[in-house]
This record gives C-alpha cells, sequence and structure tokens, in this order.
C-alpha cells in the first residue's frame, strides 16, 4: 500500500492511501473510521481494483487547518477535486460511508463527468438530523449539542479511553444490540481507540458541516448506476433515509443488511462484500466501462 501526502491549494498537508491494481475505486470515509474501516471490501476487490482514499482535513493523519471555519464539505470537495488531478484519475467508481456521502453527492453536483458509478455504504446524503429524522421541535437542542460536543468530550475522553482498552465499550455495544454479534472486533477496536484520539474540535466542526449540508436534491441529477448498502438497525442513517436515497436517484438497487447499525461492513462483511461484488459486476456489464475508466 502507498502512503502518501498531498499539499492542497491552501497549504494543508493531506494523507491519502492507495491500494491494489486495476481500475480505480475512489472512497470518501465517515467521521469516525479511516481506511482501516474498508479492510473486507479492500482486501476482496484488491486484484481487480485500486482503492484510493484520504484523511479529511484535520482528522486522523491529516494536519489541521488555522481556521476551522475552512471546513466545510465543499472543501472537503474541493480537496477531492485535487487529488483526483495529482493522482491523474480521469473517471472511476465512487464509494461513500456516512460523511462521505455528502462529500460524494457534492462532487457529483460539481464533476458529473468522473463517475463511472457510485456505491452508498451506510450513508449520509441529507443533512446529519435529516439522517436521523429528529422532529423539527428538537432541532434547537440537536443543534446545542453539535455546538457542545467539543467540550463534552474533554470530560468523556477519559472514561472512553478506559472503556474501549478494557473492553467493557464492546461488551457493552454487542450485548445492548447497537452492534451485530458478528461485528469484527480488532477493527472496531481499533475504529474506536482511534476515534478517542482525534482533534475533537476539528471532528466538532465536522459534524457541523454535515449538518449545515444536504444533498438531497441533486440525487435525481445522478445518471449513473448506484447501490444504497445500509444497516436495518443504523441509527446515524436511519433505514428510511437510505429508502428517500434510493428512491430518488434513478438507476439504483437498495440493499438492506438485517440487524446491522452503522458500522456494516465489519459487522457482516461478507453480505456487504456479495453486495459491491454484485454492483461492480452489474457495471462489467455495461458497454464501455473499462475502456472509460482511467487511473494512474
Amino acid at each position: 500500500m502507498v502512503d502518501g501526502w498531498f499539499r492542497a491549494s491552501d497549504g494543508i498537508r493531506l494523507k491519502y492511501q492507495i491500494y491494489g491494481t486495476g481500475p480505480a475505486i475512489v472512497i470518501a470515509n465517515g467521521l469516525g473510521g479511516s481506511f482501516p474501516a474498508w479492510k473486507f471490501i479492500v482486501e476482496s476487490f484488491k486484484d481487480r481494483f485500486t482503492f484510493y482514499s484520504w484523511d479529511y482535513r484535520g482528522l486522523f493523519e491529516s494536519e489541521k487547518p488555522t481556521d476551522i471555519s475552512s471546513i466545510t464539505v465543499d472543501a472537503q470537495t474541493q480537496d477531492l477535486i485535487e487529488l483526483l488531478d495529482f493522482w491523474k484519475i480521469e473517471s472511476a467508481i465512487f464509494a461513500g460511508w456516512s460523511y462521505g456521502g455528502q462529500v460524494i453527492v457534492d462532487l457529483y453536483s460539481k464533476k458529473p463527468e468522473v463517475f463511472n458509478g457510485i456505491v452508498f455504504l451506510n450513508a449520509m446524503v441529507g443533512s446529519a438530523s435529516d439522517s436521523q429524522s429528529i422532529p423539527s421541535v428538537l432541532l434547537p437542542l440537536y443543534d446545542r449539542f453539535l455546538s457542545l460536543w467539543s467540550l463534552g468530550w474533554k470530560f468523556l475522553k477519559p472514561v472512553a479511553g478506559r472503556a474501549v482498552s478494557s473492553g467493557i465499550f464492546l461488551t457493552f455495544v454487542k450485548n445492548t444490540g447497537l452492534v451485530a454479534s458478528e461485528l469484527d472486533e480488532d477493527i472496531f477496536e481499533e475504529m474506536a481507540l482511534k476515534f478517542i484520539l482525534l482533534d475533537h474540535e476539528i471532528f466538532q466542526a465536522t459534524l457541523l458541516s454535515a449538518q449545515n449540508f444536504t444533498g438531497i436534491q441533486i440525487l435525481e441529477t445522478i445518471t449513473v448506476p448506484c447501490m444504497v448498502i445500509a444497516g436495518t438497525r443504523d441509527f446515524v442513517v436511519l433505514p428510511s433515509s437510505s429508502r428517500i436515497i434510493a428512491s430518488k436517484i434513478p438507476q439504483c438497487q437498495l440493499k438492506l443488511i438485517k440487524n446491522t447499525s452503522h458500522y456494516s461492513a465489519v459487522e457482516k462483511p461478507a453480505e456487504v462484500v456479495a453486495c459491491f461484488n454484485e454492483y461492480l459486476n452489474s457495471l462489467n456489464q455495461i458497454k464501455g466501462y473499462n475502456e472509460n475508466i482511467t487511473h494512474q
């Protein structure tokens, strides 16, 4: 795997990853997981496709901008546009998890010609509150919660660290059904530990950017084949929200992974990989698909 650095036009250094061989699949991560969260998908298709990914500005290994107000979905999309040029990718399949769904639809609104297809994985497209069907009467409280995240995390971080390292957190989320019993514990623990170490001032700003963006109106303009993969117990992007996303895209399949949460890809990876395989094989049936995908 190639781990590299790219300097964006505003000077921020972004960490990126490239892995595999073949036509390009560009991954847009969620906020709570970086490239390792896609392990089972990437390992299953690394001999057929090259996966490209990056860490959002200020999260994981990418540099923190001095102006936190610059953290918007549009800024993440501009970073991706610059990365596509740097990677010499003229067209690709795009896959977005959670927040990555917003970034991908925003990219589609700006550069539809680079898309050969889209997979939405537990993906947010509307605002964060719309994705969770928060009643309008509760929106002021929801917005207040987001604005206080960083402050609250200062008190929660020590407790969260002990809960994850001791295994208490994992036991709790499995026993309460918040995640499927088949969850890959090693990957989930890695994701949880990395989440704890994030700069939560940046995380809060990115959460607010998710609340301030909606791409629902873009969905009807998408002309490439798509697949929406969703968990029936997802509490971050409700199944009803995933159904809305799928219903608004002209060429779209909806796959519901039973008894999985927002982390379907590490709860029931075999089922998610099967969905990806079905989708990728269906694209192979489209005339000119292989000729139209170019990559580094």
